[in-house]
């Protein structure tokens, strides 16, 4: 009897350890790498920082291909996110929060503070090109309940 409760306490340990191990793959599979978090977060201080200083042309370069067929030109893109996301468009301040991949996007959080101090939650979302530069293919918008940043 003894010897098979040390074969049973091996197996469990055994099976908890397996376990540990593909939850910690699982997890790895699902982070950015620090290269690609430090371009993505590059793209969208380009784009946040081209439309503060009203160059809207830069702003419109970091879009991508699907983005630019839905808005075709850097007018009527500067329009929709001056009407779709005005705290981002006329922001005091903003910081990275939380990101992760998916399907090869990557989903980068912002928490943004108005002129008015009222937070927001920006989720960006980046995809690779061929050339392999990143572009924002979309932007969620949503008010935040938190702290002010």
């Amino acid at each position: 009897m003894k010897h098979k409760s040390k074969n049973y306490t091996f197996f469990a340990f055994a099976a908890m350890f397996s376990l540990l191990l593909v939850s910690a793959s699982a997890a790895m599979a699902d982070g950015v790498s620090s290269a690609n978090v430090k371009a993505v977060q590059l793209v969208i201080n380009g784009q946040i920082s081209a439309l503060k200083s009203g160059d809207y042309q830069s702003a419109y370069s970091f879009a991508a291909p699907n983005v630019k067929a839905a808005f075709p030109s850097a007018k009527i893109f500067i329009s929709m996110v001056e009407n779709g996301y005005k705290p981002l468009y006329h922001h005091s301040s903003y910081v990275f929060g939380k990101n992760t991949v998916s399907n090869g996007d990557v989903y980068q959080e912002i928490i943004v503070s108005d002129n008015t101090r009222k937070l927001w939650q920006f989720i960006y979302i980046l995809s690779q090109q061929q050339d392999q530069s990143w572009k924002i293919t979309n932007v969620m918008m949503y008010p935040f309940e938190g702290s002010s940043v």
